[in-house]
């Protein structure tokens, strides 16, 4: 091969393959940003449910002894074990969880319970019998949050698996961590408790007054600017 041809051509050209990978990795990093920044909305939500309903969080990790067992349902059926054991007690499973693939995969939870109330072995070897189990009691949770979805990513998981989940919220909640989910922009336009849905090339809608709220900025092949005073909506 004569030293000056290239080695790469047409779509496959080195200044394409650099955009891909680093489109890849700002991709990566906002998956992680939105990760983290749920999570948190929610476990803020789970703590103040917890000093209503004096409970404990865990922290919890489910690893698979194979990755050829993993199925979605595997996780549904742990914690309909889990709200079957909890029945007698008057509360629901509360959590949060993270699908990881480091070395082997995984689950990482944070799982509050009534005081007392304690996750034997006996049973999480039941409820999980495709792996490996751990659990320690969860004295900084906010650590432990910002440990688990350090890497959330659907690059590395399965065709079809979710890379994190939480459940046992009430409707304050709800309605909470939407609010924190929404671009700083749009929480500076909305007038407190305000409910908005977004609706496809037309913008945040508010639900009570029909008042349309677009975002100021604009996607470009340089990346994301500011519209033009003059374009933008008032």
């Amino acid at each position: 091969m004569h030293p000056h041809t290239p080695l790469l051509r047409g779509p496959h050209s080195l200044g394409e393959l650099v955009k891909k990978i680093e489109t890849s990795a700002s991709t990566l990093k906002k998956r992680i940003r939105i990760c983290r920044k749920k999570l948190k909305a929610v476990t803020k939500e789970h703590r103040r449910i917890a000093k209503t309903e004096d409970l404990y969080a865990l922290a919890v990790t489910l690893t698979y002894a194979k990755d050829a067992d993993f199925c979605a349902r595997n996780l549904t059926r742990f914690f309909h074990c889990l709200r079957s054991k909890l029945k007698p007690t008057g509360h629901k499973p509360r959590y949060v969880w993270v699908l990881e693939h480091a070395g082997a995969l995984h689950y990482h939870l944070a799982i509050w319970l009534p005081r007392g109330f304690i996750l034997n072995h006996t049973d999480l070897k039941k409820w999980w019998p495709w792996g490996s189990t751990w659990t320690q009691r969860c004295r900084k949770v906010s650590a432990w949050i910002h440990y688990i979805s350090k890497r959330s990513s659907k690059t590395d998981l399965p065709k079809g698996a979710r890379a994190f989940g939480y459940g046992g919220v009430d409707e304050q909640a709800k309605q909470a961590v939407q609010q924190a989910m929404f671009p700083r922009w749009l929480k500076a336009l909305l007038p407190p408790d305000a409910k908005v849905k977004r609706v496809a090339k037309v913008g945040w809608i508010n639900l009570e007054t029909g008042e349309v709220y677009e975002s100021p900025w604009i996607w470009t092949p340089r990346g994301c600017r500011l519209k033009a005073k003059e374009a933008i909506t008032p």
